[in-house]
């Protein structure tokens, strides 16, 4: 895999295994009324980011 497909594949899994984890865990109960949304912005952000 070249370097920059390696990069961009754990750059998205790090951001969602970590929005995964902290809703698991319950630490975006405190910060967010609405985790679910929070998650959806996340990825529609993340979406952006990828030109997509």
């Amino acid at each position: 895999m070249p370097p920059a497909a390696l990069a961009l594949a754990l750059r998205m899994w790090g951001r969602m295994h970590g929005l995964v984890a902290l809703e698991i865990y319950g630490h975006l109960r405190p910060q967010s009324q609405d985790p679910a949304g929070l998650f959806h912005l996340e990825m529609l952000d993340l979406v952006r980011s990828l030109g997509l």
